[in-house]
């Protein structure tokens, strides 16, 4: 029988009947309740049980096999409305990572929801009823295809869903361990025009948002939240939740990653926390601890969770397959992991084809020591280094930085790598590279310092923002394309930047720009770099889908800073996309101006940033062919800020409107 169009809104009350109207989809069976006898063979077969009622397997006509949840019968008065608003919000759900909806029965005596029958349990069996190994590849595809399943009903639903109860019992796991999102009794639809709230708070204790608890407040940052415990979960293989009682999991590891990254890796799962994982672990715990922050604006978005761990995924493929085919020995000095051999060999060799080949200083251990002052004031710590504020001498400022990633990084490597670190930093517009210690077990690199900071601390910082005219926003903006432009032309091999953001570009005297955060080719690859700690809002799409990164990536990365640079709104600020809200304002109203930094709106600047941001625009395009080259833009930000000190009534680029716009976002 075919779902009729108003049986289900008959069950919710006439005040929200038109928010609650079901999308009608064919492939859903109103079965009476003899046929779902015949289907379960008489309710034979009990899989499940739950407050609610209970769950039997049954077997379709055809031999599909399926899931029959029956609401007890003294539960039915209380819950009419909530399986009316279940059954709707299931199914306008089509995502292979839902459990399918097939069908329903609404009669007197029988409140019932056939869904597809998962064969594999759940993900709170799999974790905490054996046990059995669990590889950590097959934890992050749990998680990424669970994030990709909630990233689809955030994001890409015209009606947004929030599911309102992820916990491990409602990630159903077929034979092969695939997601299958179950449960949808607390899910609501959101209205896209206004905030929502209920006076009906329900969920699991231990997966629930304290925000949405104290508030009511309906969001889907609040499974974000939950998603983040499930994460913390599948990484430690501890209880988040016992007997209905939240266990203190979630506290316990917050504390731990408020110690250090030692104390935080003490509670990773033991089956799964060996040396060559744990890069990806620590990638994993960072990123659950931002879901579970008690500020639901601080929370990244679920379409935001399932690209970075898709990332840390593919990085650990990556990993593997060197792993398989001995490319890691090849690659990497690692000299048996004797640190005093590496010490001595780095010290013989490294030193001397260094201060032979770049001219740059060698430092001692000792010397480093005294020009640090025994490493006292850090300035700057990450995933990726530690960063100590140093004088040489009593005047020349320099910043001394310990990349703990090259722990295991042979002599040849590093040399290569910091020969061409020197071609990059004779460029004025990149921070210049000073010297390096090769004494000590983790190579030492001491740069140049940069007086005023990031460009994002002026943009963004907290601390009252920093006046930035439009003329100093031009040169910073020049300054960087040149640098860019500059090691895109490099020969005979090209060389990719690859992490791009206004953090990594510092501002000397007078905003002189000096581009930094350049990983040492070879020794670091741009998806490490992507997977743990830089904003995914800078990241190429192509990249993401193919993990190939090319120039074209820096140019998409490079866009992004120049819309910050106009607008002084980050690239995410609390729910919203710098890029996505750009481009909405200008396909309505053909111009930029509403999202422009009201400093710098004033007659004669609006057609600057008119220009800036188209050219912003065609930076971002999605077809990289269609991006412009980094020398390129270079030459148009020199030509508009020519054209601007001149007066000159100019239309910037060539290119159409439509051309300049359509990035396709």
């Amino acid at each position: 029988m075919e779902l009729p169009e108003n049986k289900l809104t008959d069950l919710i009350k006439s005040s929200e009947k038109e928010k609650w109207k079901p999308v009608n989809n064919h492939n859903i069976n109103n079965f009476s309740e003899d046929e779902i006898k015949q289907i379960t063979n008489s309710y034979s077969t009990v899989i499940g049980e739950g407050g609610f009622g209970q769950v039997y397997k049954g077997v379709l006509d055809n031999g599909t096999p399926v899931a029959v949840k029956k609401i007890k019968h003294y539960m039915r008065q209380s819950l009419t409305e909530g399986i009316g608003k279940e059954i709707i919000v299931h199914c306008q759900i089509n995502h292979k990572n839902v459990v399918r909806l097939l069908g329903y029965c609404t009669e007197e005596n029988a409140f019932i929801i056939v869904t597809e029958y998962v064969s594999g349990g759940n993900l709170r069996d799999l974790l905490h009823g054996s046990d059995n190994p669990i590889s950590l590849d097959e934890r992050l595809r749990i998680a990424v295809e669970c994030a990709d399943a909630l990233g689809y009903m955030h994001s890409s639903m015209y009606q947004p869903i929030v599911h309102g109860d992820i916990k491990p019992d409602n990630i159903l796991l077929d034979n092969k361990l695939g997601v299958k999102l179950s449960d949808f009794g607390l899910s609501r639809l959101l209205s896209l025009d206004k905030t929502q709230y209920t006076m009906h708070v329900a969920g699991s204790r231990g997966y629930m948002d304290p925000e949405y608890i104290e508030t009511g407040r309906v969001d889907p940052k609040s499974d974000v939240y939950s998603f983040g415990v499930v994460l913390l979960e599948l990484i430690t293989r501890a209880k988040a939740s016992e007997n209905g009682f939240s266990s203190s999991l979630k506290r316990n590891f917050t504390d731990a990653i408020r110690k250090g990254k030692k104390e935080a890796r003490k509670m990773f799962d033991t089956q799964i926390a060996n040396e060559k994982h744990i890069r990806i672990l620590d990638g994993i715990g960072n990123l659950a601890a931002e879901c579970f922050t008690k500020d639901m604006k601080e929370r990244p978005e679920m379409k935001n969770v399932q690209e970075r761990l898709q990332f840390l995924r593919r990085a650990l493929h990556r990993e593997q397959a060197q792993e398989k085919v001995g490319e890691k020995s090849s690659i990497l000095d690692i000299y048996n992991g004797n640190i005093n051999a590496r010490r001595k060999n780095f010290e013989r060799n490294g030193g001397l084809i260094l201060q032979r080949t770049s001219g740059l200083s060698i430092f001692t251990e000792q010397s480093l020591q005294k020009i640090t002052r025994n490493y006292s004031i850090v300035t700057g710590n990450s995933y990726f280094a530690c960063v100590y504020a140093g004088w040489i001498g009593d005047s020349t400022r320099v910043v001394v930085k310990r990349f703990t990633t090259l722990e295991e990084t042979g002599t040849d490597c590093v040399v290569s790598a910091v020969q061409s670190a020197c071609r990059i930093s004779s460029h004025r517009n990149f921070i210049r590279l000073v010297g390096c210690c090769l004494e000590t077990a983790v190579p030492l690199f001491v740069y140049e310092f940069a007086a005023n900071g990031s460009l994002y601390v002026v943009l963004h910082g907290n601390n009252g923002k920093c006046r930035l005219p439009l003329d100093s926003r031009l040169n910073i903006a020049i300054g960087s394309a040149q640098a860019l432009a500059y090691v895109h032309s490099m020969r005979p091999t090209e060389i990719v930047h690859g992490n791009i953001t206004s953090d990594n570009i510092l501002l000397h005297h007078n905003f002189l720009p000096k581009v930094s955060g350049f990983f040492f080719n070879g020794l670091e690859d741009v998806e490490s770099l992507y997977g743990f700690e830089s904003d995914i809002a800078y990241v190429d799409p192509v990249y993401m889908n193919t993990g190939v990164f090319t120039a074209k990536g820096d140019v998409y990365s490079f866009g992004i800073v120049l819309l910050e640079l106009i607008t002084r709104k980050k690239p995410r600020y609390g729910n919203h996309s710098l890029l996505i809200n750009y481009m909405k304002v200008w396909k309505e109203e053909n111009s930029g101006k509403a999202m422009f930094d009201k400093e710098i709106v004033v007659e004669g600047n609006i057609v600057v940033l008119e220009e800036m941001g188209k050219l912003a625009a065609e930076c971002l395009k999605e077809d990289v062919e269609e991006r412009p080259e980094m020398v390129e833009v270079a030459q148009r930000l020199q030509n508009l800020k020519r054209d601007w000190e001149q007066g000159e009534d100019f239309c910037g680029s060539s290119h159409s409107d439509e051309e300049a716009t359509g990035s396709g976002h």
